[in-house]
């Protein structure tokens, strides 16, 4: 089945056993079956939250705090850990608790060539899917990239066990993997990486545009099937599964929705939304973006999955950012 960015074509030759059939029909219905894996993942994602989780009223750890105490365990962790090739390993600590993690390295020959960063989406098992087939089509100039695997995604089961746990335990995972770009993109740049450019999917996106607005210093921010809004999507999934949450739409905002946090140059912001994603719909979250963003043909899940409207839109950017340095730069 060709694709031509977000468009299907479903091609039947001539005389084949398919001849005939209506390729709208065809296209709706398998519109209609991704829209409905998004709607039951969505469902089952909320309903596997821990009890613990549902009682946001009991708790109300700050960002700032659980950032501040978030860092890169350097007792575990070499100093050049992350600039050779491969998976490699970082520990974190948080507070008392150290908490393991990992990142894939694709390096380029080129000790110059530009960085890609590269966040996955929450629960992506493996955690580098998305990633692994975006990049397996490189760009028409030559970049390093690298995966960050965020905290708690070492096992299937870990992300909803401990990722949402507490609320301080959505930021420490938020924080622990803001600590890696962090890291990557400093080991990098010393070794040489002209440039920066921080993208991911979903959860991955909200990363990406939270790095991007506390510590700046990348040429391009790349959010996909995201939007910084986290709390609308919690929302949403409460009202799928037909529980009422136990704080208001108010409170609920300020502990989770990060599109202040997220505010960057938006002339270095390049959001994609899918028009049937029901995780990150354009109605409800192309607003959080103060550019519009792209809209693609694409539900969630499925996108992770057929991903060339992701890399064309990723690629574009990079293109941008190689002919748009930082002033500082």
């Amino acid at each position: 089945m060709p694709t031509d960015g977000g468009i299907i074509h479903l091609n039947t030759p001539a005389g084949s056993s398919g001849a005939g059939r209506d390729v709208t029909q065809v296209t709706t219905r398998k519109d209609n079956f991704a829209a409905g894996v998004d709607r039951l993942l969505m469902r089952s994602f909320h309903r596997r939250m821990p009890a613990s989780f549902r009682e946001l009223h009991d708790e109300r750890a700050s960002f700032d705090d659980v950032l501040a105490v978030t860092a890169i365990d350097r007792r575990r962790t070499p100093a050049d850990s992350v600039y050779a090739p491969g998976m490699r390993t970082v520990w974190l600590r948080s507070g008392d608790e150290s908490i393991l993690s990992h990142v894939r390295v694709r390096l380029s020959p080129d000790p110059t060539a530009p960085l890609v960063i590269f966040h996955h989406g929450f629960s992506e098992m493996p955690w580098y899917n998305s990633w692994q087939r975006i990049f397996r089509q490189m760009p028409g100039i030559p970049v390093s990239t690298v995966c960050i695997q965020a905290p708690f995604h070492n096992h299937w089961r870990e992300p909803f066990r401990e990722a949402f746990r507490s609320m301080r335990r959505v930021y420490e995972t938020f924080a622990g993997s803001i600590r890696l770009i962090e890291l990557v993109q400093r080991q990098f740049e010393a070794n040489g990486a002209a440039w920066t450019v921080v993208a991911g999917v979903s959860w991955g996106g909200v990363t990406s545009m939270l790095h991007a607005g506390q510590f700046g210093g990348v040429r391009a921010v790349v959010p996909m099937l995201s939007s910084p809004n986290l709390a609308q999507v919690v929302r949403d999934g409460a009202a799928l599964a037909g529980e009422t949450l136990p704080i208001s739409a108010a409170e609920l905002d300020e502990l989770l929705d990060f599109t202040p946090r997220g505010t960057y140059d938006p002339d270095r912001v390049f959001p994609l939304l899918g028009d049937t994603d029901f995780f990150f719909s354009p109605d409800r979250h192309a607003a959080n973006y103060a550019a519009d963003p792209v809209v693609v043909h694409r539900a969630h899940v499925s996108a992770l999955y057929g991903v060339s409207p992701l890399r064309a839109h990723l690629y574009d950017a990079l293109a941008w950012a190689k002919t748009h340095p930082l002033r500082d730069e």
